[in-house]
Formats: structure tokens, C-alpha cells, sequence
């Protein structure tokens, strides 16, 4: 299926072994333009067979993509990145269109996803370096051993809503360019902007097999947790979901990684820069109407950073214009689907009735009467919030600001870390002092100095801690070692 930007997409198709294919379906279900509440597509339910045909195209085509020398496995990358950036603007438009973030946000998803796509052209640098040590034998000084790393088959990437494009390919240029082969299942409720990326890939020029999307909701996408050809799972979503699919993998004899939910505490010290931090602070607690695993959390005030910034901050998030997401003047667009304003909504009611203070009610929003059957949230405020409730404790996934407040620095340090979750921690200040006592006894895998949002260039791991990771290695430049294996050579010769 040719895929362009339209008003209505039709039925989702899977691509497998190079084709779009029809799904083995009995019902079908929407898919949302989340700023006007219109269907815009439908995806399958996911047959268990459909999933299987992936699979067998992918294991298919491994031993000869494998085989390929890995500079012209680099050159299918190549092009694949020049047809992004001829598509540039298409794709973010279908990403704000589909996901709902603006279309600032689906430009900087499609930026990420290139940057990707660079840091994997070094893969050669990384995966052709082998430790050779000479005459390691005292007594058999003829003996040469080398270890050397080689590709292992076809993986599996679940990936979630809220970055559609940019975290597949966190995983896929990487595994492609080292010879793995790849079946993706995508979130069901933006499935359009993944299957876009797929024509790129065939115009690219990849063979039959070596990258197979499904797409579609239910249960038949157990299937890649527990079949036999499919070495290992990357997944980013909730930490229920990430901790059934660790185990599930695991048990299967599946290499995993799962990167899973977080409550990224911000701490503000009185020394803070007073604009430059308001800014940045309602930039990562509202962007992406906050539906993304590296937004702010909680936001904790020490001492009287209070006084000096509360009033600030609610001035600028009066300003957030939210509306339309294709509109190049909305700073913050719907949520992604109906159920999950709702559930947000209803965690906002459980704070105030558990004692906090609304100080912006964002359930209260107005937006053009057009677009009223949207998905919409505005920005919200909740202030008198108390360690252990709720909003305090749990993931929003949504436009909510929580404020703490406490009397010292070792009590934010206590708030701070008293969470199941450990993916990142922001500190506000002016003192090299603090931060390095932040950075060495906050428990999180991401640590930053007046950046809300903690997130590591693509020539980094991405750590986390806690409920927020499952599995031994780490999402981006770490995925080197995860779509790898090691082989040590050993050799003698008389």
C-alpha cells in the first residue's frame, strides 16, 4: 500500500517479505485523529498466523542477509536515510495526525529517528573490532585467541504509542546493519506512521524478509515471546506489560530488554535561574500533553523555591495554547485516545479527593467548537500534593504537574527516591555543590542539571533503575551487544 498524508487510511496492512499484505481477520478496529475524535483507519485483530508468517519471512532471510558484507548492508542505510529526509515533512505530519502531538513534536520524533539512523552507520567501527591477544598459553606459546561477535537471527520489537517512529529505530538500523533480520508489532493505536517508514525501507532496496511489520491488537502478538526463531525482544511501554513480556521472553529462552514506566522526580533549589527554569520545567512536564516515559513526574520544591516560583509557573501554564495538533500555533495537543483522557482525568479527582490543592484544572479546557470531539486535557496544576498518594506515587502519562513541598535538600533526596521506579532525576540549581550530591544519591539511570527532560543522545546508553528497566543491557548505542553475540577463536597450528 502506497502510503501518503490523507484524511482516511483504510485498513491497515501488514508487510511481510516485502509485500503489504491483507490481515487473517474477523474484526477490525479504529484508529483515532485524537484532536478531532475521528476514525481515521482500522487495524486487525492479530491472528496468530499472520504473526508466524513474519516470523518464517525473517528467519528466512537471515542467513543470506547475514552473509551480506556488512558495507553493503550500510549502503541499504544510506538510502533508507536520504528517503526519510525527502519525506520529512509528510511523516511528522502523519505522526502528529495519528499520535496527536503537535507537529513541532512529530518534527523532532522524525529528527531522533535520522539521528539514529547516523549513530548506526558506525556499526562497523563497533562490530568489526575484534580483542586479539597473541600467545596468551605460557606453555603453548603458539596459541592465538580472538573474539569476535556475529548476528544471531531475527528480533522482535513491541513498541509503544507515544514515539511511533523514533523508537523502532532505536533497534532497527542497528539490526539491520549487523545482519539480524526484524519483525515489528506496533502500538494499535497509531499504527499509520510505522507503516509509512515501511515503503521507505522497500524503496530502500532491503530484500524480501529482512524487516516484516504486524499490525493489529490482541493476543496472537505472544507469539513473538515464545517461538523458536526469534532470539530476542525489545520493548518500551508499561511496567505490566514490560514485566510480563521480560518474563514470558525469558522463559522462553529470549534475550530481552525492557524499558518500562517512570515517576521522574524534579527537584527545584531556591538558587535556580527563576525564567530560564520555568520555562524548561512546563516545556517537559506539558510537551506531548506529558505522554512520554522521560516527562517530569513530581515536581519538588525545596525550601523557598516554593514562593519563588509557584507564581511563575502558573503564569506560563496559562499560556499553553492547546489545540489542534496540526495547527502550527497549538503548544499542546489531545491525548492520544478517549480512555486514556479519561483515566488521567479520574487520577486528577482521586488527588483532589485524596487532599491535594487544583490550582489549574486542565479538565476544564476549551478548544474550537470543530474540535471539540477531540481527545483534549489542558495542563494541570495540583499543588498540597503529599508523599505516598496516588498522583505522587504512579505514573500519569498526562498533563499534570504535582508539586511536593519540602524544607531541605536531603529531604528532596528522600521524596526523590522513595518510588518503584528509576528511570531518570532533574535537579534545578545554581551550585555544582548540590548536583553532585543529586547525581551521586538520586536512584536513577539518567541524571541531569536544569534539563527536564534527562534523555541521552543516541550515542549513549539509556539506563534506568527500578521497575523502570527490565534485562541486563540498555535501549540505543547498548543494542551493539543485545542484537550480537560473542565467539571466542582459538587456534593452534603445528
Amino acid at each position: 500500500m502506497e502510503l501518503r498524508f490523507s484524511e482516511e487510511y483504510g485498513r491497515m496492512m501488514h508487510f511481510i517479505d516485502n509485500k503489504f499484505i491483507e490481515a487473517e481477520a474477523d474484526k477490525w478496529y479504529p484508529v483515532y485523529d485524537p484532536g478531532l475524535g475521528k476514525e481515521i483507519a482500522k487495524v486487525p485483530s492479530l491472528s496468530v498466523d499472520d504473526v508466524r508468517k513474519a516470523i518464517d519471512s525473517a528467519a528466512s532471510a537471515f542467513e543470506k542477509w547475514s552473509n551480506v558484507p556488512i558495507f553493503d548492508r550500510l549502503q541499504y542505510l544510506v538510502r533508507l536515510k536520504i528517503l526519510i529526509e525527502q519525506r520529512f515533512e509528510e511523516l511528522a505530519k502523519i505522526l502528529a495526525q495519528n499520535v496527536g502531538k503537535t507537529i513541532r513534536e512529530g518534527r523532532a520524533e522524525v529528527r531522533r529517528a535520522l539521528e539514529a539512523v547516523d549513530a548506526a552507520l558506525g556499526a562497523p567501527h563497533l562490530f568489526m573490532s575484534a580483542r586479539k591477544v597473541m600467545n596468551l598459553a605460557k606453555v603453548e606459546p603458539e596459541i592465538d585467541m580472538e573474539m569476535i561477535r556475529e548476528p544471531l537471527g531475527v528480533f522482535a520489537i513491541i513498541s509503544p504509542f507515544n514515539f511511533p517512529v523514533m523508537i523502532p529505530m532505536w533497534v532497527i538500523p542497528w539490526a539491520l546493519t549487523l545482519g539480524d533480520t526484524i519483525v515489528i508489532k506496533p502500538s494499535s493505536l497509531d499504527p499509520i506512521p510505522i507503516t509509512l517508514l515501511m515503503n521507505l525501507f522497500m524503496e530502500a532496496g532491503y530484500p524480501p524478509g529482512v524487516i516484516n511489520l504486524v499490525n493489529g491488537t490482541g493476543s496472537a502478538s505472544e507469539e513473538l515471546l515464545k517461538h523458536p526463531e526469534i532470539q530476542g525482544v525489545y520493548f518500551v511501554g508499561s511496567t505490566p506489560v514490560g514485566e510480563k513480556i521480560y518474563s514470558v521472553s525469558c522463559s522462553h529462552g529470549k534475550r530481552a530488554i525492557c524499558q518500562c514506566g517512570a515517576k521522574n522526580p524534579v527537584v527545584i533549589m531556591p538558587d535556580a535561574a527563576l525564567e530560564s527554569t520555568v520555562e524548561n520545567v512546563i516545556s517537559g512536564f506539558f510537551d506531548m500533553c506529558g505522554q512520554r516515559c522521560l516527562a517530569p513526574g513530581v515536581l519538588i520544591t525545596v525550601g523557598e523555591a516554593y514562593d519563588k516560583f509557584i507564581n511563575p509557573i502558573l503564569e506560563r501554564v496559562r499560556k499553553i495554547r492547546v489545540g489542534y495538533q496540526l495547527l502550527e500555533t497549538t503548544n499542546m495537543g489531545p491525548m492520544v485516545a478517549a480512555k486514556e483522557r479519561d483515566r488521567v482525568a479520574g487520577m486528577i479527582q482521586k488527588a483532589v479527593d485524596d487532599g491535594a490543592k487544583l490550582l489549574i484544572d486542565g479538565r476544564e479546557v476549551k478548544v474550537e467548537e470543530k474540535y471539540k470531539g477531540g481527545f483534549y486535557l489542558g495542563p494541570t496544576v495540583l499543588d498540597e500534593v503529599e508523599p505516598g498518594m496516588e498522583i505522587e506515587q504512579e505514573e500519569i502519562f498526562g498533563p499534570v504537574m504535582p508539586i511536593v513541598r519540602v524544607s531541605n535538600f536531603d529531604e528532596a533526596i528522600e521524596v526523590a527516591n522513595n518510588r518503584q521506579y528509576g528511570n531518570t532525576g532533574t535537579i534545578y540549581t545554581s551550585s555544582g555543590k548540590w548536583f553532585r550530591e543529586f547525581a551521586k544519591r538520586v536512584k536513577a539511570g539518567n541524571i541531569a542539571a536544569n534539563m527536564a527532560v534527562a534523555q541521552p543522545q543516541q550515542y549513549f546508553p539509556f539506563p534506568a533503575r527500578k521497575k523502570s528497566h527490565y534485562g541486563t543491557l540498555t535501549g540505543q548505542v547498548a543494542v551493539v551487544d543485545f542484537l550480537t553475540d560473542m565467539k571466542v577463536i582459538m587456534q593452534r597450528w603445528w
